[in-house]
């Protein structure tokens, strides 16, 4: 199955699965995915017609890339197509962004603007994609977004990242490299677990996280106590991020 089969859904064809956590396999049944299966009724029916957005940006939007990641969140969640619904909605940088026949990270805003969200989850995010979630903060009377925002590997400006997320993650070795993008290549570290982990998180979070003492606990509970996780000291000023974590 190609990573084209998964791309968001777009307006023009109607979606014909009845529910968000279900999805139709190859002989048209539906089926649940292996995750989702895990789910007590009270969670699903809170569930039930909303969305995790998963945005693939710088590192992980080549061709095999979306088709590994897409392949393994339909499995374990359920990804949208043009033909049915399911809990994930997957956008790939700069592809699903394009005005024109330019990539504009407003766009985030008209992708999003008709789901109910649940979470959203940005890989390798380009720089500038905080203002439009920055946009969207601005809309909530709260100045906050009502649901999580996990930010991996992002190529974007740290600040704005830090800002416009629940926290951000980085790979520590990343972080001293001089090259502006990021490969995407990690040794000894499996992507699909720490996505798996994420999302399951943020079902039973159904809402923001704190930026305290116990933030970087919940980080580390994402790689099943693999990796060492500590937080992001930035490199001119020395200070500690709150909600900025890099692990090796």
């Amino acid at each position: 199955m190609t990573a084209v089969s998964f791309t968001a859904c777009r307006k023009e064809k109607p979606l014909t699965a009845s529910s968000t956590l279900t999805t139709v396999d190859a002989n048209g049944k539906s089926k649940t995915p292996a995750r989702l299966k895990k789910l007590n009724a009270e969670t699903k029916a809170w569930l039930e017609g909303k969305n995790v957005a998963v945005i693939l940006g710088y590192g992980y939007n080549e061709e095999e890339s979306i088709s590994e990641i897409t392949q393994n969140l339909n499995e374990n969640f359920g990804v949208e197509t043009e033909e049915n619904k399911a809990l994930i909605s997957v956008f790939v940088y700069p592809n699903d962004f394009m005005v024109g026949g330019k990539a504009r990270l407003s766009s985030l805003l008209d992708l999003i603007e008709d789901k109910t969200l649940a979470g959203m989850i940005i890989l390798g995010s380009p720089e500038g994609l905080h203002m439009p979630l920055s946009k969207l903060q601005d809309k909530e009377e709260s100045g906050l977004l009502p649901y999580p925002v996990f930010s991996f590997f992002p190529q974007d400006d740290v600040l704005g990242a830090e800002s416009t997320s629940d926290f951000v993650l980085d790979y520590a070795h990343k972080t001293n490299q001089l090259d502006t993008e990021f490969s995407g290549f990690i040794p000894d570290f499996d992507l699909n677990s720490l996505l798996n982990n994420a999302i399951s998180s943020m079902i039973t979070l159904r809402e923001p996280l704190k930026a305290d003492q116990n933030l970087i606990e919940f980080v580390k509970k994402l790689f099943n106590s693999k990796k060492n996780v500590s937080h992001y000291i930035d490199g001119e000023t020395g200070l500690q991020s709150i909600n900025h974590f890099v692990f090796e």
